[in-house]
């Protein structure tokens, strides 16, 4: 978006708008993630990650941040019971490897505070990604620990958000659950039954910001973070694939290498630096058993096993292998992101 600048001219002279361009944020909004007794026990922290990893790969998908910061990637983060040992880490992740701004927030004031000085700063939002629990009216930034009420956003906050912020064309994506219903619907929606999309949290957020806002009118479902149960059941396969390729090459180069060294010789001795080896020629290349899907796969296996190992948590340095989908209700909804544009 551009904000004109207007002149008073004589009545001779049109007036002269000189656009003034604004510098653009995307920015990744995580939550906190509570983990159950049973995955405290289980030592499960993949559901922990779960909106942490689905961030990061947010943020890969951005426009690059430029040098002058005239396009910046933020990312954002509400802190509680996550251990500091991963805050670090994922801060470290994110400036070094993706170049953004990395923020720690402890209270949804704090969130308004954030996103609304951007005016002061003369910077817009052009997209927005939410990654949070929610229920029908609230995005639970906080969902279940001690801060739930100070982490949350409903109505009055969401109408807290100045339109001024964000570009005209601007994009909200949330992808907590049900942002897109306006009624309490647990299991399912009747035929009978208006699910008042305009009475969402989606449409309050659009109609505040004037930004096109995409939400699920379902529960979202984070179960493909780290991969598809085709990827899991693929990813051994894949390991021994990269293996071979690899002990493949490592053969290659060596064979390569020796017919070098004999060839050097054979040109040295006939005196001809263009004589080739009778009957012998160059070791041809080994074709690749592994494919693109097969290394990204493997890629993102080996940085969540390093990261368990250094901090006790798969944090992925890819970000999320797929992203998050509609879950399995209400039903009588579409099972997809729905998009809310401003009233």
């Amino acid at each position: 978006m551009t904000a004109p600048h207007q002149g008073k001219t004589s009545n001779q002279h049109a007036i002269t708008q000189i656009p003034i361009a604004r510098q653009q944020d995307f920015i990744t909004l995580v939550g906190a993630s509570p983990m159950s007794l049973m995955e405290k026990l289980r030592g499960q922290q993949g559901n922990k990650l779960r909106f942490i990893n689905q961030g990061i790969r947010q943020i890969r998908l951005y426009p690059p941040a430029t040098a002058n910061d005239s396009t910046q990637r933020i990312f954002l983060i509400f802190t509680e019971d996550y251990e500091r040992k991963l805050l670090d880490a994922v801060k470290d992740l994110v400036e070094s490897r993706y170049g953004a701004k990395y923020r720690e927030l402890d209270s949804i004031a704090h969130l308004l505070d954030f996103i609304n000085l951007r005016i002061a700063k003369k910077r817009e939002i052009k997209q927005l990604d939410v990654f949070a629990h929610g229920l029908v009216g609230a995005i639970e930034f906080g969902y279940e620990l001690e801060k739930a009420d100070s982490y949350r956003l409903r109505d009055a906050q969401a109408q807290m958000l100045k339109p001024e912020v964000f570009d005209l064309g601007a994009k909200i994506y949330s992808y907590a659950c049900r942002t897109g219903l306006g009624i309490h619907a647990d299991l399912h929606i009747n035929d009978d039954e208006d699910p008042h999309y305009e009475k969402s949290l989606a449409q309050l957020m659009a109609n505040t910001t004037q930004a096109s806002v995409w939400a699920f009118p379902r529960r979202s479902n984070y179960d493909q973070t780290y991969g598809n149960a085709h990827d899991r059941a693929g990813l051994e396969s894949a390991r021994d694939k990269i293996k071979t390729d690899a002990q493949a090459m490592k053969s290659y180069r060596r064979r390569l290498n020796e017919y070098q060294q004999r060839l050097t010789a054979h040109r040295q001795a006939s005196k001809d630096v263009s004589a080739q080896l009778p009957n012998e020629s160059a070791p041809l290349p080994p074709r690749k058993t592994a494919s693109a899907e097969d290394e990204l796969i493997v890629r993102h296996a080996t940085s969540r096993d390093e990261s368990a190992q250094l901090i006790g948590y798969p944090l992925d340095g890819e970000g999320a292998v797929r992203p998050v989908r509609a879950g399995d209700s209400p039903t009588g909804v579409p099972a997809t992101l729905l998009e809310y544009k401003p009233l």
